[in-house]
């Protein structure tokens, strides 16, 4: 299990309230455990970046990882 630093961005932040650490072994496990424990997060769409890095799929996570979870931006 890796430790890592969760910041979060815009309506997210007033979800999770301030940035904390968690632990999970990879994205879909800690996007897991953040639906059981803030179930409005359930109902929308994120993005989450690892270490400053946007991803699309399941990551590996590791030791003093940032994780930051942003909601949904669109471009003009």
């Amino acid at each position: 299990m890796s430790t890592v630093k969760i910041i979060s961005f815009g309506r997210l932040k007033e979800i999770l309230g301030p940035d904390f650490e968690a632990e999970a072994e990879n994205t879909d496990q800690l996007l897991n455990q953040l639906n059981e424990k803030f179930p409005k997060l359930k109902d929308l769409k994120l993005r989450i970046a690892v270490n400053q890095k946007i991803i699309s799929e399941n990551t590996e996570l590791h030791n003093n990882d940032v994780a930051a979870l942003m909601p949904p931006y669109s471009g003009g």
